[in-house]
């Protein structure tokens, strides 16, 4: 953080105004009590759902000089962190969550082309979740694809340079800055007209998402909502404006919560048995369309079985294939063996009676021989 505030005074800086008159504060605060900028270690908390978050300042590089102080995000550390999920293989886009009032020049452009560059072998998605402004928007932008969420802001987009002087304990901060809006809101300027209608259409922008938001959650007209001119309500004035549902003590809100507990439970309960029930009703009567199907089944096989055995001209034996459960193609194989013996058995026979008969009248010629 020193390293940081250590800039503020002789380096031109990409960030809002209140974030620069922020850090001038914390400087002089440094001055006065270094002590309160020691930190310890890092504790290690995950800050984004994406895989990368630049949230806060950033600065170039964090001065080894200043281990003992908290440490603030550097670009080096950023290229660093972009470079590891490039080669890491399981990372097919890099998301980075963009979240920051701006920091350092030196050394920004650089990351935001490397990030450019990032981007031609992986897409790098941005996304800004609060305000992305001036430096950390030129990070955002460099974003080979680059959101925000509804009611994220961004911008800022210029340079600001203070110089401040100190006569006599008067102190005076001249800024030189790029863009007419860029210094809106120093506390050591006079408010000009531009900057009055700068920040009301700013707040009016705000404002009218706000009523918005109430109309549609409350279900009253945005115009409404409007009209309260941000008046301050007892309860029964919310009740009569439809802010709120009812009024309420405490011991009635616990009531309502043990009500609510228990109905909750009393829900998942008969929620759950009806899931079960439905689940038996839903097998039974999978078990009765099948059996359906599997009678049908076997009603057309045995007729087939039948007509196949009357066609083989063995129709005795329809009765026990079908008792044997014996498939159309085994029955099929049965009787046509079954045909064929009886048709070899017939033949046989024919032939011994011919043969029978032959013999006979040769008798008979002899005799009469």
């Amino acid at each position: 953080m020193r390293h940081l505030l250590q800039l503020m005074t002789n380096s031109p800086m990409m960030m809002t105004i209140d974030a620069h008159q922020a850090n001038f504060e914390l400087l002089k605060q440094f001055y006065q009590n270094p002590s309160l900028f020691l930190g310890g270690e890092k504790s290690g908390r995950v800050d984004t759902f994406c895989h990368l978050s630049v949230f806060g300042p950033t600065s170039h590089r964090f001065n080894g000089l200043d281990a003992h102080c908290n440490e603030i995000l550097s670009y080096r550390d950023l290229r660093q962190s972009f470079n590891a999920l490039v080669q890491d293989d399981s990372v097919k886009s890099i998301f980075v969550e963009f979240d920051g009032p701006g920091g350092e020049a030196s050394g920004c452009f650089d990351l935001a082309n490397l990030i450019k560059e990032i981007g031609a072998i992986k897409p790098v998605i941005g996304f800004i979740n609060g305000g992305s402004y001036s430096a950390n928007y030129a990070l955002a932008c460099a974003c080979t694809e680059l959101y925000a969420s509804p009611h994220s802001m961004a911008g800022s987009i210029g340079v600001i340079f203070g110089r401040r002087e100190i006569h006599n304990d008067k102190e005076t901060i001249t800024y030189f800055t790029t863009g007419e809006a860029k210094a809106d809101g120093s506390p050591h300027l006079a408010l000009s007209e531009a900057e009055r209608e700068r920040h009301q259409v700013m707040v009016n922008q705000l404002g009218d998402a706000f009523f918005q938001l109430v109309a549609q959650n409350r279900g009253v007209d945005a115009t409404q909502v409007q009209a309260l001119q941000a008046k301050i309500f007892s309860a029964r004035d919310l009740l009569t404006h439809g802010l709120i549902d009812g009024i309420k003590t405490e011991d009635e809100i616990h009531t309502m919560m043990t009500d609510a507990k228990h109905k909750r439970i009393v829900a998942q309960i008969n929620a759950a048995h009806e899931a079960e029930t439905s689940d038996l009703k839903a097998q039974i009567v999978a078990l009765q369309q099948s059996s359906l199907a599997q009678a049908n089944n076997q009603t057309e096989l045995a007729k087939k079985i039948n007509h196949l055995a009357k066609a083989a001209g063995v129709p005795e034996m329809a009765g026990q294939l079908i008792q044997d459960n014996a498939s159309e193609e085994a029955a099929a194989k049965a009787l046509k063996e079954a045909a064929a013996k009886k048709d070899e058995d017939i033949s046989l026979t024919s032939g011994l009676e011919s043969h029978k008969e032959e013999s006979y009248d040769m008798l008979q010629l002899i005799e009469e021989a």
